[in-house]
């Protein structure tokens, strides 16, 4: 009788990934993992909601708590801003047909225990002009009807409050008139108490945790904060300007960014009582290491306990597999020899449970098997392997023929098949899907059916060429269907050879690639081109010049670079609002683009800035003359209707190469040369000298 094979052979031909023990070691390992990850997943959930929930509440109880401290500081204001109004002396000071500076100074210094901190008052006579400033400020002299708290105030003759924009910051402002001596009903002037908002306001009056940080935005400008960037008070929001808007419609939304290297928790509410619809609100965010040190140590303890699982089930697998199976084993051992042709194999027989008998009843088989058909088995031994392997070989064919066919049939992909002259033999389901043409209209056509004007005759020539030569051809067309519709197909054209190496037919796939094509150009659009004035933005316009620059260089051509600043723009926000900048900027867009030729580019850079690349000129009149045509339309043209403001512009001018033969460098010389003419007056222009850099 033949031994068994030993350890090394039986895992030669039954490998251990095979065994029945490693199966049950691998299934409990799956199991026990899967359980883990979803343990650990759920949990991961339920910390990060239970988490959210807390900031959702901490956030909104330190907005409530702002938004109750701003409303005390109106109320108190306004009650100080009557308190003076009421009193005789500041009547007799605003009854004198000149204001003494020294009667009012006495006046408030007597008055200034009523103030808080960084409090100010401003008095305006009857027609809203600035006549008095208790601190340092640029709009004495100035009308305040421009403000539209004050204008309510001069209209209902009572006291009102609101948040308004004061220069670059939001202010709290109480205003209220005061009347003349006697009467209720005709007032001699108008007293304001406020208070800048400003990063000392917000760290004095900080509420809640100390790692919330606040500022105080307009639109995309913050006007205050606690917030430092390198040492630097923070200027713009730190999260895209759509986000923050959606952000403002959902009271109770917190989000995730990452801002400076760190991630936070951020949200915004809307400030209350802003002045005529101004937008305002407050952005707190939160850093979210805190969370992540809890998931932190919550997967470090879900790492361990895997670890601990990984080592109990390893063990218990190796005990199971040494004791259990042995006898599954030997068996095993007998039946892979037995398998093999060896003659004579028994198992062996090592217990006295069902595995004995089971051994025992597969021996007697062995022995009965090889006394009775050990004759016949050599007779036909050689016919049953022929049969079988004839047997096998036609069930694979016919097998890879019907999967090859339902693949083809149900591909996503439209398929075409053509013979050696290109004339279409089949074609599957998703081929007529984005053709529109039938199978029967299709087979016996060539595929130039779907042939648009819009594909050359070269590329078509190519095609045919490289196919031709036993090579494969990718690319694009752009086709058009049966019904007239033109559509991007992304095309593969594979031709097959027979046995001689001769192409028999070619194999084409066809794939809709329309909506991809269309959302690329889109991108494209709205990254090199302004939302508003539809000029090319900052990104198009310096690749623009930068290759307008080397082509200069290379022809040995000149030309010249505008750039231009509008004068009083600020003034026409302020006063009129954003939506009268925003058409008087697509107004001056508009002229720009009618003020110079075509091959010439206009762009905007941002807000009321925009450049002017001018191609091939002869000279520097050339450039001058465009600029004095854009002065002058800017001037005369009627930008913004029933407006007193005069909207001019100034600008800068850079010649190339003469002053720079690199963007940047040009861009910053025209910028100089403009703030030069700026500083000349307004409404003109300046070509940029050396000493410029000195004096700007």
């Amino acid at each position: 009788m033949n031994r068994l094979p030993t350890k090394s052979k039986l895992t030669k031909y039954f490998p251990f990934t095979k065994k029945i023990g490693y199966k049950l070691t691998g299934s409990f390992l799956v199991a026990i993992l899967f359980v883990l990850a979803v343990g650990l997943f759920f949990n991961l959930k339920m910390v990060q909601s239970n988490y959210s929930h807390l900031m959702n509440s901490e956030f909104q109880g330190i907005l409530d708590a702002h938004e109750f401290a701003m409303k005390q500081y109106v109320t108190a204001s306004e009650t100080w801003s009557k308190h003076l109004a009421d009193e005789n002396e500041l009547r007799g000071i605003l009854s004198r047909s000149e204001l003494s500076a020294a009667n009012t100074e006495h006046f408030f210094m007597e008055h200034e225990v009523v103030f808080f901190e960084s409090t100010f008052v401003n008095l305006l006579d009857n027609k809203g002009k600035v006549i008095y400033c208790s601190h340092q400020c640029e709009y004495l002299g100035n009308s305040f009807l421009g403000v539209e708290l004050i204008r309510q105030v001069r209209r209902a003759l009572t006291t009102k409050s609101a948040i308004v924009g004061d220069s670059d910051k939001f202010a709290f402002y109480a205003a209220s008139p005061v009347f003349k001596k006697g009467s209720t009903t005709e007032s001699i002037g108008f007293v304001i108490v406020g208070k800048i908002i400003d990063d000392n306001y917000l760290s004095n009056i900080q509420l809640g945790d100390d790692d919330i940080e606040m500022a105080i935005v307009r639109d995309r400008a913050v006007m205050a904060s606690t917030i430092k960037i390198d040492g630097e008070p923070l200027i713009d929001i730190p999260l895209p300007y759509l986000e923050y808007l959606q952000l403002l419609k959902k009271t109770d939304a917190i989000i995730e960014i990452t801002f400076s290297k760190q991630k936070y928790f951020v949200t915004a509410k809307n400030l209350v009582q802003m002045s005529g619809g101004m937008p305002g609100s407050i952005l707190l965010l939160k850093p979210r290491k805190e969370l992540e040190s809890i998931e932190s140590a919550l997967f470090s303890q879900y790492m361990y306990l895997t670890l601990l699982s990984l080592v109990i089930i390893i063990v218990l697998g190796t005990v199971i597999t040494r004791r259990l199976l042995s006898p599954v084993l030997n068996l095993t051992k007998a039946s892979i020899e037995v398998a093999s042709g060896k003659q004579g194999i028994r198992a062996e027989i090592q217990s006295n449970d069902e595995f004995a008998v089971l051994a025992r009843n597969f021996n007697t088989m062995l022995v009965t098997i090889e006394e009775q058909h050990s004759f016949i088995q050599k007779q036909n031994e050689s016919l049953e392997e022929r049969v079988e392997e004839r047997t096998q070989d036609l069930h694979l064919v016919m097998n890879d023929l019907k999967k090859l066919t339902v693949a083809v049939e149900k591909s996503p992909v439209g398929m075409v098949i053509t013979d050696s002259m290109g004339i279409i033999e089949y074609v599957n389901p998703m081929f007529t899907e984005l053709s529109g043409y039938s199978r029967e209209q299709a087979v016996g056509e060539t595929p130039r059916i779907l042939q648009s004007a819009h594909t050359s005759e070269d590329k078509i020539k190519q095609l045919c060429q490289q196919v031709s030569q036993g090579h494969s051809w990718r690319g694009e067309f752009f086709n058009k269907t049966s019904h007239g519709q033109l559509l991007w197909h992304r095309v593969l054209i594979t031709p097959i050879t027979n046995e001689d190496g001769k192409i028999s037919y070619y194999l084409g796939s066809i794939e809709d690639i329309t909506e991809k094509k269309e959302s690329e150009e889109k991108l494209i659009q709205q990254a090199t081109f302004d939302t508003l004035t539809k000029l090319p933005n900052r990104f198009l316009a310096e690749y623009r010049l930068n290759q307008t620059l080397s082509a200069a260089q290379r022809d040995g051509k000149k030309g010249a670079l505008l750039f231009l600043d509008l004068d009083n723009f600020k003034e026409v926000n302020d006063t009129l609002g954003h939506h009268a900048g925003d058409e008087l900027l697509k107004r001056v867009a508009a002229l720009l683009n009618n003020a110079v030729r075509k091959e010439d580019t206009v762009a905007r850079l941002g807000g009321d800035e925009f450049l002017v690349i001018l191609n091939h000129i002869q000279k520097r009149e050339d450039a001058e003359s465009v600029a004095g045509k854009i002065i002058k339309l800017v001037a005369q043209e009627p930008l913004i209707e029933n407006c007193s403001i005069k909207v001019s512009a100034s600008i800068g001018i850079a010649v190339f190469p003469d002053d720079a033969t690199k963007t940047k460098k040009l861009m910053q010389k025209a910028d100089t040369a403009m703030y030069v003419a700026k500083k000349q007056g307004k409404n003109r222009f300046s070509f940029f000298k050396d000493e410029d850099e000195s004096t700007v």
